[in-house]
C-alpha cells in the first residue's frame, strides 16, 4: 500500500509542476496586453473632444450685383467692370465633440468682403478698392477623420450671422496733367445691420507636441442677405473663396 502511494506521488508531481510552469507563462503574457491597451489609449487621444483655435483666412472676394428693380431701375454702369479683391479675415473659436467623429464649432470672427475697380487710359487712371467689414459668429458642425496619430482632416458646414461694422473705399487717380491723388470713404450708413452667410471648409490637421496642432485648407462663404438697404440702387451679395491657416490647442 505504501509502495502504491509513493508511486502515485512520483507520477503526479511532474504534472503539478508543469501546470505551475504553464500558468507562469500566462502571467508573463499579461504585460503585453497592458502595452496593447496603452497603445489603443494613445490612438484614441488623436481624436480630441475639444480645442481652442485661432485662424486667418485669405480669400478672393467678389459679389453678385444687380439692379434694385423694386425701388429704382438704375444701370450698373462702371460697377459692372468690378473685379475680385483679396481680403483677410480672423477667427477665434472653440471645437467640441457631439458624437463619435461629429463635432461642433463656435467662434467670433472679423470678416472682410470686397471688390475693386480699375480704369486706365493713356494719360489718366482711376481705381478703388471697396471693403465691407463684419463682426461675425460662425456656427458650424464638422466630421473629422484621423489618417494617423498626427495627420487628419475635418469637413465642416454651417452658417455665419454677421453684424455690419463699416464700409471703406480707398480711391486713387492720376490726371492728364500728371498729378496724383487719393481719397478714402468710410461710412456705416445705407447698409443692412445684419447679413447671413453659408459656409463650408475642408481643413487638414497636423498634431504637434504639447497638445498643439496646425490646420490648413480651403474655405468658401456664400452670402444670403443683401448687403444694401431696400432703398439702395443695387442689390449686393458677397462671395469668397480662399485658404484658412490656423493653430489649435487641445483642452482635454
Amino acid at each position: 500500500m505504501k509502495v502504491s502511494l509513493s508511486f502515485f506521488f512520483l507520477i503526479s508531481c511532474p504534472l503539478v509542476f508543469s501546470q505551475i510552469t504553464l500558468s507562469e507563462d500566462d502571467v508573463e503574457s499579461l504585460p503585453k496586453r497592458k502595452a496593447l491597451n496603452n497603445r489603443k489609449q494613445c490612438i484614441s487621444k488623436t481624436n480630441p473632444n475639444s480645442n481652442f483655435y485661432i485662424s486667418m483666412n485669405t480669400s478672393s472676394s467678389y459679389r453678385k450685383l444687380e439692379t434694385n428693380n423694386e425701388f429704382l431701375f438704375i444701370p450698373l454702369n462702371n460697377r459692372s467692370n468690378e473685379t475680385s479683391l483679396f481680403t483677410n479675415s480672423f477667427t477665434l473659436g472653440i471645437n467640441g465633440k457631439i458624437y463619435k467623429n461629429i463635432g461642433w464649432d463656435g467662434a467670433i470672427s472679423f470678416i472682410q468682403n470686397g471688390e475693386q475697380y480699375l480704369f486706365s487710359d493713356t494719360d489718366t487712371s482711376f481705381s478703388y478698392k471697396t471693403r465691407y467689414n463684419y463682426l461675425s459668429m460662425p456656427i458650424r458642425i464638422h466630421y473629422g477623420v484621423n489618417f494617423s496619430r498626427k495627420f487628419g482632416c475635418k469637413l465642416g458646414i454651417g452658417v455665419i450671422p454677421s453684424l455690419f461694422v463699416n464700409y471703406k473705399q480707398d480711391q486713387e487717380w492720376q490726371t492728364t496733367e500728371g498729378s496724383k491723388g487719393t481719397n478714402s470713404i468710410k461710412t456705416n450708413v445705407g447698409y443692412n445691420t445684419a447679413v447671413f452667410n453659408l459656409n463650408a471648409y475642408l481643413y487638414f490637421t497636423y498634431r504637434l507636441p504639447a497638445n498643439f496642432g496646425l490646420f490648413l485648407g480651403p474655405e468658401y462663404r456664400y452670402q444670403l442677405s443683401n448687403s444694401y438697404q431696400k432703398t439702395a440702387d443695387y442689390k449686393h451679395y458677397s462671395r469668397a473663396f480662399g485658404v484658412t491657416f490656423g493653430l489649435y490647442k487641445l483642452i482635454n
